[in-house]
């Protein structure tokens, strides 16, 4: 897919800078934060339900700023948020000119690739919590068909499949041996008996362990 469409910057009525990628307004041209401020009131009880928010989009940030800030009164404990964004000169043009600022329990990540996001172990560990996902509304419907892609992505089934996403080389090179055909259930109730593992197979026979478990 390709997110990189020339964007357009437009200043609002106060001042504050609007991104416009086709056409279409990322933000009010007349009062961004004010808006901002409205779209977390209008989810105000999806908010309330989780300290873990998903959002889809970044804009130019003004809607995390404002979600940032009622999280801070909501959960005084801590929260999280990751914003997923697949337009990597919006991300650029936002770092640019920081029209706001967010702390760092809010998270911006950005890849044109799918795939890509879900080799992001945190990412993925914070997906399997089930957070609360919120669209921002302009985002959403400029890239409708990325973010729906997105949240209908199914982990690789084969051993081969798997391997991009195995960052360890060795156990790369372990797997690739033989068995790339097989799907990982396959795969771990073949080790599941052990008896062809050798002594320095610590990782999988952790991982064998793990299953078992399950």
């Amino acid at each position: 897919m390709n997110f990189q469409h020339p964007i357009e910057i437009k200043n609002s009525k106060t001042d504050l800078p609007v991104p416009v990628i086709n056409n279409v307004h990322l933000h009010s041209i007349y009062n961004p934060e004010r808006e901002a401020d409205s779209f977390v009131t209008a989810n105000e009880q999806s908010i309330e339900k989780s300290s873990n928010i998903l959002v889809f989009g970044l804009g130019f940030g003004y809607h995390l700023a404002s979600l940032e800030r009622r999280l801070k009164n909501l959960f005084p404990k801590g929260f999280r948020v990751y914003c997923i964004e697949p337009n990597r000169t919006l991300v650029k043009k936002w770092n640019e000119l920081r029209p706001n600022s967010i702390g760092g329990n809010v998270k911006v990540i950005c890849n044109d690739d799918i795939k890509e996001f879900y080799k992001n172990i945190d990412l993925v560990k914070f997906l399997s919590e089930k957070p609360t996902i919120l669209p921002h509304p302009a985002s959403f419907q400029l890239n409708e068909n990325f973010y729906k892609e997105f949240m209908s992505f199914h982990y690789p089934t084969t051993i081969a499949e798997s391997l991009p996403f195995i960052e360890d080389p060795s156990f790369q090179d372990y797997l690739s041996v033989d068995g790339t055909h097989e799907t990982t259930d396959e795969f771990f109730r073949r080790i599941s008996n052990k008896s062809f593992l050798q002594g320095k197979d610590y990782l999988t026979l952790a991982l064998a362990e793990m299953v078992s478990a399950l």
